[in-house]
């Protein structure tokens, strides 16, 4: 993908294309992988894997009450932006580990379970990590830090609720869950470090996410196209393997390139050579 500018309302925000060591960072720091896709129209996208053969990814649920069906697309939408809003204040917080903060609903007797799952995983040598202490109940689910990254970015939801007077629905259950559980996830950004992934397939100055984005200081994003799959045990090592390198040159290429230097060393001795008898023979 070409580097892209867009003017929303509220700014602008230049997208760039994923480059290869993100995609082997997106790889190792997701729970299950990542794999490649390639869709009907011949594009391209990825597929977040949060399910691979008998093992879920596992999610911290922040649960809500339920909704009446006919609310379901009023409280994603209110929770999507609220979502956009937070994203830049968790960013100034300065954490290294992986963090996606999802959407996800599922059907219950009394209506629609509709709230935010938390996958991700925490960076060793973060400030998630190394500089607040551990929640047990959690962490050891997730990794040491985990829990700390979701309570920051769970703090910026109740502030672009109280800026944005959405409200922000009481939390009634924070539970360890599977994938599994989750009848339906709502996938809208991956965030890794100081890197902000959007995985709409398509974006355009209307985006939701780059608009309040751009509203809120965030002037760059990578565009991953990306939804979550559930893969085949069979297909676990694509999900985690190393990119293939870049071609080495062979051994000519680099006798040719080692020859070339030593003829320009050469030609550079000659050089100053017959300068030093020039200068002598004036003498």
């Amino acid at each position: 993908m070409q580097e892209r500018t867009y003017e929303t309302r509220q700014g602008t925000v230049t997208a760039k294309g994923i480059t290869d060591r993100q995609a082997q960072n997106l790889k190792d720091a997701l729970p299950l992988g990542m794999v490649s896709i390639k869709r009907s129209d011949q594009t391209g996208e990825h597929g977040f894997v949060i399910s691979c053969g008998e093992e879920d990814a596992w999610c911290l649920k922040q649960q809500s009450v339920e909704v009446d069906p006919k609310n379901e697309q009023t409280v994603l939408l209110a929770n999507t932006l609220l979502l956009a809003h937070s994203i830049k204040g968790y960013l100034d917080h300065g954490f290294g580990g992986c963090f996606i903060p999802a959407l996800y609903r599922k059907k219950k007797p009394n209506g629609i379970e509709i709230g935010f799952a938390y996958f991700g995983t925490p960076s060793p040598t973060g400030i998630e990590s190394t500089e607040f202490p551990p929640s047990p109940p959690y962490d050891q689910r997730f990794g040491d830090g985990f829990f700390t990254m979701y309570m920051h970015f769970y703090q910026e939801l109740k502030k672009s609720s109280q800026q944005m007077n959405i409200t922000l629905a009481p939390v009634i259950g924070l539970d360890k869950r599977t994938s599994t559980h989750l009848e339906g996830v709502v996938l809208h950004c991956i965030i890794q470090g100081r890197t902000v992934y959007l995985c709409s397939p398509h974006l355009d100055e209307d985006d939701y996410l780059l608009t309040y984005l751009a509203a809120t200081g965030v002037k760059e994003i990578v565009h991953l196209p990306c939804r979550p799959v559930r893969i085949e045990e069979q297909h676990r090592a694509l999900a985690k393997a190393a990119l293939p390198p870049q071609e080495e040159e062979n051994d000519q290429e680099r006798l040719d390139r080692l020859q070339k230097k030593v003829e320009q060393k050469l030609k550079a001795l000659r050089e100053a050579k017959g300068t030093n008898e020039d200068r002598e023979a004036g003498q």
